[in-house]
């Protein structure tokens, strides 16, 4: 009952910037002054997204994590170093279930020596959980820019794929979904 291709409208940096202004003054309405020293995405569009938000924040430092090649759905924390007592903002530009959130996390807290001082909330461009409302992950509140209940369900309990439908992915068959090339 719906898909956002954050990928495609992200890729005009001009909507980035308009996005990323307009979720930066959610957090300011939220956060006030409270200064954001570090701001870190995750891999591949969040990383233009966060950096475009860093900037509207006026945080110094825009970084992000990368993906684990010898451990799919695993981050890797390994070229900086987060100072002690720097503030750092995890901002996505979307988010289903709370894996790829958890996992850059969990990669900056054991791959940065210092204890990672991070401020509780999360931005987020789209918020599309199974079900709402979803106010938080990880002790973090969320700050979504567009927020909806985007159905999922495990294909063996499907009911449109018991009576035939074939299950696509838009990545790999946007084509068929759309009617579109």
């Amino acid at each position: 009952n719906g898909f956002f291709n954050c990928l495609h409208v992200l890729k005009y940096v001009n909507l980035s910037e308009i996005l990323a202004n307009q979720l930066a003054r959610q957090i300011r309405a939220i956060i006030a002054h409270q200064p954001v020293d570090w701001v870190i995405g995750s891999p591949m569009a969040g990383i233009t997204f966060s950096h475009d938000v860093a900037r509207a924040l006026g945080a110094p430092v825009a970084i992000f994590t990368e993906k684990d090649p010898a451990n799919p759905g695993q981050m890797l924390w390994n070229r900086v170093v987060i100072p002690e007592g720097a503030t750092v903002l995890q901002v996505e530009e979307l988010v289903t279930t709370s894996k790829t959130l958890t996992a850059v996390k969990d990669a900056v807290d054991a791959g940065n020596p210092n204890p990672v001082t991070w401020l509780p909330y999360i931005p987020m461009l789209v918020h599309r959980p199974p079900e709402l409302p979803v106010d938080s992950y990880d002790n973090r509140h969320v700050i979504p820019l567009i927020q909806r209940a985007v159905w999922a369900v495990d294909p063996k309990e499907c009911p449109l794929c018991a009576a035939g439908s074939r299950r696509y992915k838009p990545k790999s068959h946007w084509a068929e979904l759309t009617g579109q090339s």
